[in-house]
């Protein structure tokens, strides 16, 4: 599969004041991700994990602190994120974000939201032009074209979340980045709103990049799971396979921890102790060593990296070789 996207050893620090020292936020540390032409890869993990920022990288959001950033084969992570916004590459890549209540403007028809990146990008000349286009994606995504001159407050939930998306599928990215585009719909809409996102990367070949919490709705719409831990990612490969035989422990936990009518009155394992803090991690030591249950003396002297366990299927842990469950 021809890579879209390839970041190499991508990383995001923040700097943080201790007194007189100065630490650094290691938010996300020198990942490898790579999303090919046309594949959905959700990116999931707890509450600080780093997924939000890495999205945010690959979407050229904000700029990377070291590492290497390529897009269809171009250099993106050289451009500053300012910069970007006006680069030919900026249409290429779009983003899904996580409450349109939030994300849409307020004194924006539905009509002028959908028009404006295609203006402000340059992808159309002329009124008819832009209106063609706005009206295409509406119709995408399922919205009648008469609520086009609505505004958002005048617009139900599952409706602001179709303008969201007719906006960023309106100046046609390769790329769409999708921040737990769900998360502030009922479970009702939830579920419209995937068979959509699903129908519509089929209609034009774009790959996703989806960011959740969420483990099952990320099964349902993407191709491979990279599971993040403090900034880094422990355990990546196909969906069907991360859920049937996850690897790591902290996978392990994560899928135990979903909600399954078959384990009914069954308690999953508990993770005990405490996180590592992510500001200065010690850089020979695994990040999720301190709750890990399969701990051992190497796990706090030797960082693990991703290694191979099956074809395209990688988990970052010394003892995954031991496990019970390997064939």
């Amino acid at each position: 599969m021809t890579a879209l996207i390839d970041a190499r050893a991508v990383s995001k620090l923040y700097s943080v004041r201790r007194g007189l020292k100065s630490t650094h936020l290691h938010a996300v540390d020198a990942i490898d991700l790579t999303i090919g032409e046309g594949e959905s890869v959700g990116l999931v993990g707890e509450s600080g994990c780093g997924k939000s920022t890495l999205a945010r990288l690959i979407a050229r959001l904000i700029d990377t602190t070291s590492g290497e950033l390529t897009f269809a084969g171009t250099d993106i992570g050289a451009v500053p994120a300012r910069r970007f916004a006006t680069s030919p590459e900026r249409a290429g890549i779009q983003v899904v974000f996580q409450d349109p209540n939030e994300s849409l403007n307020p004194g924006f028809t539905v009509f002028e939201a959908v028009a404006d990146p295609i203006r402000r990008l340059g992808q159309a000349t002329g009124r008819a032009e832009v209106t063609a286009r706005v009206m295409q994606a509406l119709d995408d995504v399922g919205l009648p074209r008469d609520l086009s001159a609505r505004y958002p407050h005048q617009l139900s939930g599952g409706q602001k979340a179709r303008v969201g998306i007719a906006r960023a599928i309106a100046v046609r990215p390769r790329l769409l980045v999708l921040d737990e585009p769900t998360s502030a719909l009922d479970v009702s809409v939830q579920s419209v709103i995937l068979r959509l996102l699903a129908d519509l990367r089929v209609r034009h070949g774009m790959s996703y990049l989806f960011v959740s919490h969420d483990l099952n709705v990320v099964r349902l719409i993407t191709d491979r799971i990279a599971v993040m831990y403090l900034g880094k990612i422990v355990e990546i490969g196909p969906s069907d396979a991360v859920f049937a035989d996850p690897r790591h422990p902290y996978t392990r936990a994560l899928i135990a921890a979903i909600p399954d009518p078959a384990r009914r009155g069954a308690r999953p394992r508990r993770l005990e102790g405490s996180a590592s803090s992510p500001i200065d991690p010690d850089p020979n030591a695994c990040r999720f060593a301190g709750r890990c249950p399969t701990e051992t003396a190497l796990c706090r002297q030797s960082m693990p990296v991703l290694a191979a366990v099956v074809q395209g299927h990688e988990v970052a842990c010394h003892h995954v070789a031991a496990d019970e469950d390997m064939p």
